[in-house]
């Protein structure tokens, strides 16, 4: 398959000690189908080279796998962690990766109609609220910043 925007990411499998390990596209079909959601190109190609297992990719420290996020359970689970947050995100949006059971994380919106979405970040702020930022990069290019950053750590070893 020739990928249009993660290029980078095919060419760098493996990180460190640990490959990156993709999911069918029959897989993404299915989840796509169940949800009612169509995934934006640059993260079907994410899926299709790193969406079982994200290797050393430095994204979030929590779920980044397609069988997670796309768990019935844990879908529950972050909704009521965003209620209980005071995170109001009012357009559909898919959460990329997550960390401290989803008190912090990245996500895109669903309705974008992009075929490479900007990227938001969710982390703690003051008092009961978290804050939603814009990362102000695309889904590709937040790709290639963690590609990056995630080599430098496995060289660094920090």
């Amino acid at each position: 398959m020739i990928f249009k925007y993660l290029n980078k990411l095919e060419k760098n499998k493996k990180i460190g000690h640990d490959k990156i390990k993709g999911v069918k596209e029959s897989e993404i079909l299915k989840v796509e189908k169940r949800l009612k959601i169509k995934f934006p190109l640059a993260y079907r190609e994410f899926l299709l080279l790193a969406g079982e297992y994200a290797g050393n990719l430095q994204l979030a420290d929590g779920a980044t796998s397609l069988k997670e996020l796309a768990n019935e359970e844990y879908m529950e689970h972050m909704n009521v962690q965003l209620a209980k947050d005071n995170v109001k995100i009012n357009r559909p949006f898919w959460v990329i990766s997550e960390q401290d059971g989803f008190q912090q994380f990245y996500f895109f919106h669903l309705d974008e109609e992009t075929e490479n979405p900007m990227v938001y970040g969710v982390t703690y702020g003051s008092g009961d609220n978290n804050i939603i930022y814009p990362l102000n990069e695309t889904f590709s290019e937040f790709i290639s910043t963690v590609i990056d950053k995630s080599i430098l750590f496995a060289k660094r070893g920090y």
